[in-house]
C-alpha cells in the first residue's frame, strides 16, 4: 500500500477535522507502545479512529492489521463505525480486493475467540455455550439448592443472598487468576492468626469474632463455588470470566498463540483501559508486551468499576508493564481539552477530582474547554425536605423544556436506584415524559414493588418484610392494630409465647418480627396469616387476611412455571395493569418495561429457581450486573439513571439531586475481606500492590485496614462524582435536602454539593433552610389505613357491579345483540357515545381491511417458542407471523377455559404429600366452565385415575436447531410395553384434531432431561371423555419440518 498521507495537515484535511496539537501528538505517535490519558469529553474515540487512518494512510499498517478492543458491544460498534467512516472519508483505502477490514471486538469476545481458535492445543472445549447475565444467577441457585453440605456457617445467611455470593467469589477467582486452594490456605492461615489475637477481659473482641465467623463462611462458599463450576462443566457452559482465564492459560503456556497474533496484527488499540481487570492485563501483556505497538486509552478519574474487578492501577502502570523495545518506559500522552462542556462545568469536575491527583491509580488530567466555548451554567439549591426538593426539581425540568431544551437532552443522575422511583413519580404526576434506564430503578416503582414482594413470598415463607409490604398496600389495607396482633400471633406459632410487656410496645413487637433478618429464626408472618387462630383481629381484617392467604395459595401452585409466565400471572392476579389503565393518563409502560426486563432472565437448561431470579433482581438493584450497559432509548423523554450507568453519555442539562452526606458520598458498606466471606483476600488479588492490605490479624490491624479501605472508597465516590458532573454540556444543577423524618439534627452538606454550590456562586453558609425538622416530631393522628376518596370508591364499586353482570351474561351464552343492548341499558355508554362507537367500528373495519391487503413481510422465527406456538406456526405460518408483528388480544374460548381448568385440577389431584397445605386447599373461583364436572367424573372412572405419574405439568426447555422450545408436558408415566419405558401424555378434553407435533416435542424434551434414548419414550393422546389412548409415532422430523415450513412460508424467515 503506497502512502496517501504525508503530514498531519494532510490528515486534518482528509478527515475534515482541525485536530489540536495534543490530539495530533497522540494520533501521529510512533508505532510503539504508548498510553493516552484522555479526560472526560476529550474525544478519545475520534482520536483512536484518526490514529488508524494515520497508520493506514502513511502505509505503516493495513486495515486488517488493526486490532481494537473495548468493553461493550455498543462501544465496539461505535468504534468500528468511526474507524470505517474515517477511513472512507480520508480516501486512504486502496480498493484492493485483498484489503480486509479492521478487527474491533470486546475484551470478552477477544478472549473467547482465542479459546475457540487455539483451545485444542490444551484440550479446551472450543465451542461452549456462553452463560451470561441473569442465567448465571439461575444456574448458581440450582447449584446451591443441590448442595448436600453440611453447611454450619452459611446456614445463617438468607438463601437469596447465597447465589450472588457464590457468583461474586467465583468471578473474583477467575478475574484474578486465583485457585480455590490458594484461598483455602490463606483463609486457614488468617484463622490461626485471629485465634491468637489479644482478648478483652478474657473474651474475643467483637470484630475478631466476626472475622472468624466470616472465614468459616468463606470455606463453605468455596465448596459451593466448586459445585457451581462442576455444574457449568457438566452442562458445557462457560462464563466470559472462565474464557478469560483459559485465554490467559493459552497465552502464557503456548508461545505460538502470541506469535500468531503478532503476525496477524501490527497495532493494538485498547479502549477504556482503566476498567480492565488484573487477568485482562496479564493476557494482553503476554500477547503484546515487550515493545509491541499497543496504544491504551483511558482516564483514571473515570475508573468507577472497581466493585466488578477493574484494577485502576493498570493504566498507571502501563508505561512500566508495556515498555519500549529498549526496555524503557513507554510514553504517556494526554488529552486535556474537553469539547463537551463549558468551563464552569469543567471547573466543577476538576474540583471534584482534586483529591485524586497524585494518588496511586488516579493520575488523571485537568480539563479545559477550547477558547470561545460558552462557559455553561452551574446552579445549586438546598431544601428542607426531599418532597420540597423533588417538587422544585420537577418545576425546573419543565421550565428548561419550555425554554427550548428537548426532553431527551435532560437527564437526572442519582447515586441510588431507590431515588429514581421517587423522581419518576414526581415527574409522572406532572405529565413529564420520563424513562428509567436499567432494571434496578424499575424495582422501586409502586406498580412493580407488589409484584416483587409477591414473588419473594412465593419463594420464601419467612419473607416478613414482603408480607408487610403487601398487607399495608392500598389493595389489602390491613390496619396497624391488626398487623401488631399478627406479629404477636407469628411469635406464638414460632414458640415464643411471651406477653406484650416483654417488649416496649406492640409497634416494637411488629417491627422486630418484620425486620428480623436471621433466616434461622422461624418467626413468619405468613404462618400467622394462614393460621390466625383466636387472635383478636378485626372482622374486616380477618376476612381480608383469609382472601390474601387464598390468593397466595392459588399462585403458589404455579411457582414451577417459567419465571416470565409466573410474573405475568402475578400481575394479572394483582390487577395491576387494569388499575394503572383506569387512572387518569392510563400509563402501564413501566410495568411493560419490567416484564421485558424479566424476559431477559433466560433458562439455560429448563431447570431453575425463583430464588435465582430474585437474587438477580437484588444484584441489579445494587449496581446492575448485566453484561451490556443499559443505554437510554431514543424516546422523547427525560432520562433517569444512576451515575454508574451514565458513564460515556452526555446531555445538555444534567440534574444531580439528593446530595447529602452519607448518601453521596456514600458510606462504605462493602466491608473488608476478613469479615466479608465472598471477598477474595486482598493479598491474592492481581492488583495487590495498589490496594490497602491488612497489617496484622488483630482488632488494631483491622481498624487500620478499615480506615485505609474507607479512604479508598471515598476516592471511588470522588471518581463517580467526577463522571456525573462531566456528563453536562451547558447546565449542571445540584440539589439536596437536610431533613428526613425522625432526625433531631440536620444532615451535613455533601462535599460534592459544596463544590458545585461554590462554582455556582452560592454561599453555603447562608442558605435559607429550617433550623428545626419540619417533619412532625410527635405521632400524627390520622385514619390508617387511609380510606379511598368517596367518589372514587363509588365509581369502583359501580364498575365492579358491571363487570359481574357482564360475566354472568357471557357465562349464560348471551348473543352479541343481547350484550350490545345491555351496554346501553346499563348506562355504561351514554346516548352521546353512539357517534363515537360508530367511528370506532369504522376505524376497526379499516384496520382489518389494511391488515388483509398489506404486503407480506419477512418475520424472523423467534429463537424461543412454546410448543403451542410451534404448532400454530406449523398450521398457518402467515397467520403466526402476523401475530408476531401485531399481537392482539383474543376472546377466551370456552374450550380453552375448560382445558386449562382440567389441567389445573389434574395437577392438584396428583400433588405430593410434601406439598404445602395451602396449595391443596380449595381455591375460590367463579363459575366452573360448562362440562368440567363431567370431565372430572370421566377421568376418575378412567384408566389413569389410579396410575401414579412420574410427573404432571412438567416444565421443559429444549434446544433444537438454533431455537429454544419451551412448554409443559401434561403427564409422564412409566410404561411396561415392549416398545418403550416411559410414555408422555397429552390430555385431550375436546374433539379437536390432535397434532402429534406437540408430542414430538414432549418426547425429545423428556428424553434429554432424563438422559434417555428417545426411542424408549412413547407418546400418546389420552381422550378423557372416552377413556381411549391413541398412540402416535411423533418422530423428531416433525419438529424440523415445522421450523422449515415457517422459514419457507411468505412472511416467515428463519432467525439468523
Amino acid at each position: 500500500m503506497s502512502p496517501t498521507l504525508e503530514n498531519p495537515q494532510d490528515l486534518c484535511e482528509a478527515i475534515g477535522v482541525p485536530f489540536s496539537e495534543e490530539q495530533l501528538r497522540a494520533i501521529t505517535a510512533p508505532l510503539s507502545p504508548a498510553v493516552i490519558i484522555a479526560g472526560a469529553g476529550t474525544g478519545k474515540t475520534t482520536v483512536m479512529a484518526a490514529r488508524v487512518v494515520w497508520l493506514v494512510g502513511t502505509g505503516q499498517v493495513r486495515p486488517e492489521q488493526v486490532l481494537g478492543l473495548t468493553f461493550t458491544r455498543k462501544a465496539a460498534q461505535e468504534l468500528a463505525g468511526r474507524v470505517a467512516d474515517a477511513l472512507a472519508a480520508a480516501g486512504v483505502l486502496s480498493g484492493d480486493d485483498s484489503e480486509g477490514a479492521e478487527v474491533i471486538q470486546t475484551y470478552d469476545s477477544f478472549a473467547a475467540r482465542l479459546v475457540a481458535e487455539f483451545g485444542l492445543r490444551l484440550g479446551l472445549d472450543q465451542d461452549p455455550v456462553m452463560l451470561t447475565g441473569a442465567s448465571r444467577f439461575r444456574l448458581a441457585a440450582r447449584a446451591v439448592a443441590a448442595a448436600t453440605g453440611p453447611f454450619r456457617s452459611i446456614s445463617r445467611l438468607s438463601h437469596l443472598s447465597i447465589p450472588e455470593r457464590v457468583l461474586d467469589l467465583d468471578a473474583q477467582l477467575q478475574s484474578h487468576l486465583v485457585d480455590p486452594e490458594q484461598v483455602v490456605e490463606l483463609t486457614r492461615r488468617a484463622r490461626q492468626g485471629f485465634e491468637q489475637a489479644p482478648l478483652y477481659r478474657g473474651n474475643r473482641m467483637k470484630d475478631v469474632a466476626a472475622a472468624l465467623a466470616a472465614l468459616d463462611e468463606r470455606l463453605e462458599l468455596l465448596q459451593l463455588v466448586a459445585d457451581y463450576q462442576e455444574l457449568k462443566m457438566s452442562l458445557g457452559l462457560v462464563e466470559y470470566a472462565d474464557q478469560l482465564r483459559r485465554a490467559v492459560q493459552l497465552a502464557t503456556t503456548v508461545p505460538e498463540v502470541a506469535a500468531t497474533l503478532r503476525r496477524r496484527f501490527r497495532v493494538v488499540l485498547l479502549d477504556e483501559y482503566q476498567d480492565t481487570s488484573a487477568a485482562q492485563a496479564v493476557l494482553l501483556r503476554a500477547l503484546f508486551g515487550d515493545g509491541f505497538p499497543v496504544t491504551a486509552v483511558g482516564d483514571p478519574h473515570q475508573a468507577i468499576y472497581g466493585w466488578r474487578g477493574a484494577a485502576a492501577n493498570n493504566i498507571i502502570d502501563f508505561p512500566r508493564l508495556f515498555p519500549l523495545p529498549d526496555g524503557s518506559d513507554s510514553p504517556r500522552l494526554t488529552l486535556r481539552t474537553n469539547r463537551r462542556s463549558g468551563q464552569r462545568i469543567l471547573d466543577v469536575g476538576n474540583r471534584l477530582a482534586r483529591d485524586l491527583t497524585g494518588v496511586a491509580g488516579a493520575d488523571g488530567v485537568q480539563l479545559v474547554a477550547p477558547e470561545g466555548t460558552p462557559a455553561g451554567r452551574v446552579d445549586a439549591a438546598r431544601f428542607d425536605t426531599l418532597a420540597e426538593e423533588l417538587d422544585s426539581l420537577a418545576e425546573r425540568i419543565i421550565a428548561e423544556h419550555e425554554s427550548g431544551t428537548p426532553w431527551p437532552d435532560i437527564a437526572v443522575l442519582v447515586r441510588r436506584n431507590a431515588t429514581l422511583a421517587q423522581v419518576y413519580e414526581v415527574l409522572r404526576d406532572r405529565d413529564v415524559p420520563t424513562e428509567i434506564v436499567g432494571l434496578g430503578g424499575l424495582l422501586h416503582l409502586p406498580e412493580v414493588v407488589p409484584v416483587v414482594a409477591t414473588l419473594r413470598i412465593l419463594d420464601d415463607v419467612s419473607a416478613n418484610p414482603a408480607v408487610a409490604t403487601l398487607l399495608t398496600s392500598p389493595r389489602w389495607r390491613i390496619g396497624l392494630r391488626d398487623l401488631e396482633v399478627l406479629g404477636r400471633r407469628a411469635r406464638e406459632l414460632a414458640g415464643e409465647r411471651g406477653t406484650p410487656n416483654e417488649v416496649s410496645g406492640l409497634s416494637e413487637l411488629l417491627a422486630d418480627t418484620v425486620t428480623d433478618a436471621d433466616p434461622g429464626e422461624v418467626v413468619s408472618l405468613l404462618d400467622a396469616v394462614a393460621d390466625p387462630g383466636e387472635a383478636r383481629l378485626s372482622e374486616e381484617g380477618r376476612a381480608r387476611l383469609a382472601q390474601f392467604s387464598a390468593e397466595l395459595a392459588d399462585l403458589r401452585r404455579h411457582v414451577a412455571e417459567p419465571v416470565v409466565d409466573l410474573v405475568r400471572r402475578v400481575i394479572g392476579r394483582l390487577g395491576l395493569e387494569v388499575e394503572l389503565l383506569s387512572r387518569p393518563g392510563g400509563d402501564s409502560s413501566q410495568l411493560s418495561r419490567f416484564l421485558a426486563a424479566v424476559s431477559d432472565y433466560v433458562d439455560v437448561d429448563g431447570d431453575g429457581s425463583l430464588g435465582g431470579f430474585l437474587a438477580y433482581l437484588d444484584a441489579e438493584d445494587r449496581h446492575g450486573v448485566g453484561l451490556e450497559q443499559a443505554v437510554p432509548s431514543d424516546a422523547d423523554s427525560v432520562k433517569l439513571l444512576t451515575m454508574h450507568r451514565a458513564k460515556g453519555l452526555e446531555w445538555h442539562t444534567v440534574f444531580v439531586p439528593a446530595l447529602a452526606d452519607k448518601t453521596f458520598p456514600s458510606q462504605d458498606r462493602g466491608g473488608i475481606w476478613p469479615t466479608r466471606a465472598q471477598a477474595l483476600p486482598s493479598p491474592l488479588r492481581g492488583d495487590a500492590p495498589g490496594i490497602p492490605q491488612l497489617g496484622e490479624y488483630t482488632k488494631k490491624g483491622m481498624d487500620a485496614y478499615k480506615a485505609e479501605t474507607r479512604a479508598e472508597h471515598r476516592r471511588s465516590e470522588d471518581r463517580l462524582a467526577y463522571v456525573a458532573a462531566t456528563r453536562a454540556k451547558q447546565l449542571l444543577v445540584a440539589s439536596g435536602h437536610i431533613w428526613t423524618p425522625g432526625l433531631k439534627r440536620p444532615h451535613e452538606l455533601s462535599d460534592y454539593f459544596v463544590a458545585i454550590a461554590e462554582a455556582a456562586g452560592v454561599d453555603t453558609q447562608d442558605l435559607d433552610v429550617s433550623a428545626e425538622n419540619p417533619e412532625p416530631r410527635s405521632e400524627a393522628v390520622a385514619p390508617w389505613p387511609p380510606s379511598p376518596d368517596g367518589a372514587e370508591l363509588a365509581a369502583r364499586r359501580d364498575a365492579a357491579a358491571h363487570v359481574t353482570r357482564a360475566a354472568e351474561l357471557l357465562a349464560a351464552g348471551a348473543s352479541p345483540r343481547a350484550l350490545e343492548e345491555w351496554v346501553w341499558e346499563s348506562g355504561t355508554a351514554e346516548a352521546g357515545s353512539a357517534q363515537r362507537l360508530a367511528e370506532w367500528d369504522a376505524d376497526a373495519s379499516l384496520l382489518v381491511d389494511q391488515h388483509r391487503r398489506r404486503r407480506a413481510r419477512d418475520v424472523g422465527v423467534p429463537e424461543g417458542l412454546s410448543a403451542t406456538a410451534l404448532m400454530a406456526m406449523g398450521r398457518d405460518p402467515e397467520e403466526f407471523a402476523a401475530r408476531l408483528l401485531r399481537p392482539m388480544p383474543r376472546h377466551p374460548s370456552t374450550g380453552a377455559s375448560l382445558g386449562t381448568r382440567f389441567h389445573d385440577w389434574v395437577q392438584r389431584r396428583f400433588a405430593t404429600s410434601a406439598a404445602a397445605f395451602e396449595e391443596l386447599a380449595a381455591v375460590p373461583r367463579g363459575a366452573e366452565p360448562p362440562g368440567f364436572k363431567t370431565l372430572v367424573a370421566a377421568f376418575e372412572a378412567g384408566q389413569f385415575a389410579h396410575r401414579q405419574p412420574l410427573g404432571v405439568e412438567v416444565p421443559f426447555l429444549l434446544h433444537w436447531g438454533g431455537h429454544v422450545l419451551r412448554g409443559r408436558i401434561d403427564a409422564v408415566h412409566e410404561w411396561d410395553g415392549d416398545r418403550f419405558d416411559h410414555l408422555v401424555i397429552d390430555w385431550k378434553t375436546s374433539d379437536r384434531a390432535a397434532d402429534p407435533l406437540q408430542l414430538a416435542v414432549y418426547r425429545q424434551a423428556w428424553a434429554r432431561a432424563r438422559g434417555l434414548d428417545p426411542g424408549r419414550v412413547g407418546a400418546a393422546f389420552y381422550h378423557v371423555r372416552s377413556d381411549e389412548i391413541a398412540f402416535v409415532e411423533a418422530p423428531p422430523s416433525l419438529i424440523d419440518e415445522a421450523l422449515a415450513t415457517a422459514g419457507r412460508a411468505p412472511g416467515g424467515s428463519q432467525s439468523p
